[in-house]
């Protein structure tokens, strides 16, 4: 017999064998490896793309809530090159809003000229502003026709209009001149440790639920929409008056008009507010007297109530009043 040529024995059987077991086992921990790992790579990429779709759909949703007006625009040439575009610009939307850039084009016979400038207008819910821009069109001259847009941070265009657009709904033939934002009502709390700084002015909390366990304010926002566009002025004796009628006893509390300084604080005494033509003014009620500032107010709970704004005062040179109602509120 030789040996030599039989297979090499171990206590478990040739070795042959044992590696052919080794190998297996190498190659079922790399299979399982590999599919960890691209289960892995799939469940992590599956939930980036939900994550990108949820974004996605948030901004689509914030872009088509953004309203931006903006009316009343004025072209004028100051220099060669240069158009100067003077316009109102208010947001109408319950989100804050950013304006980036302006365009500009220019129309005379066959020739047509566009320009735009950079911006950087920044505008939270119910503020109105009136800048003057200044776009860059090479060879533009005064005569010719101009036209005009912006462009939001969200993407969306906004066209400038020469004359603020009514809709003939917005104010009812002989019922008054002033306009109220309805999905725009709006009440404040006052800042902790403070009588008279209301918080998160100007923004503060749009609904029409209002918590009765502290004292509040209400803003609403108005526009003069006057057919011959005269300037309207209300005086310290206009008010929101809040009427419960379901209770044990019916009764009614009202917040007079206050001014408010850009900081939320409350001015002591009340000057005279002013409605321009077209433009939306945020004007809010707080005091429980006439033309001073006094103590702070509050409804009781569990009651549904009927607001009717009292406005008084002048329209152009002769006196004015208008009672607004349509707005139901609920204490809780």
């Amino acid at each position: 017999m030789i040996r030599g040529l039989l297979p090499r024995k171990t206590r478990f059987g040739s070795s042959k064998g044992i590696s052919t077991v080794v190998g297996t086992i190498f190659l079922v921990l790399a299979v399982f490896t590999i599919s960890t790992s691209i289960f892995l790579y799939t469940l992590t990429q599956n939930m980036l793309y939900n994550q990108a779709v949820k974004e996605s759909h948030q901004l689509d949703l914030d872009r088509f809530s953004e309203r931006i007006v903006a009316y009343n625009t004025n072209y004028s040439v100051p220099q060669a090159g240069k158009v100067e575009v003077k316009v109102i610009i208010s947001n109408q939307g319950p989100l804050s809003a950013q304006i980036i850039t302006a365009w500009v084009t220019w129309t005379y016979g066959n020739d047509r000229k566009y320009g735009s400038q950079t911006l950087n207008i920044n505008l939270n819910p119910g503020d109105t502003v009136t800048p003057t821009i200044e776009v860059t069109v090479p060879g533009v001259l005064p005569a010719g026709v101009f036209n005009g847009w912006l462009v939001t941070a969200r993407g969306n265009l906004v066209a400038l209009e020469e004359k603020k657009v009514i809709v003939t709904a917005s104010v009812a033939y002989g019922v008054g001149s002033i306009m109220m934002d309805l999905y725009n009502f709006r009440y404040y709390k006052y800042k902790s440790g403070t009588s008279n700084v209301l918080d998160k002015y100007p923004q503060g909390t749009v609904s029409f639920y209002i918590p009765s366990s502290d004292p509040v304010a209400f803003g609403v926002t108005l526009t003069n929409f006057d057919e011959h566009q005269r300037m309207i002025t209300l005086d310290p004796n206009s008010l929101l008056w809040v009427i419960v009628p379901v209770s044990d006893v019916p009764h009614s509390v009202w917040w007079y008009i206050v001014n408010v300084y850009p900081n939320g604080t409350i001015a002591p005494r009340y000057s005279s507010v002013s409605l321009k033509y077209g433009e939306p003014t945020l004007i809010i009620f707080a005091s429980s007297s006439c033309l001073t500032f006094t103590q702070q107010r509050k409804m009781r709970s569990g009651e549904p109530a009927a607001v009717n704004l009292l406005l008084h005062g002048t329209i152009g040179d002769e006196l004015y009043g208008q009672n607004i109602p349509f707005v139901s509120l609920y204490f809780n």
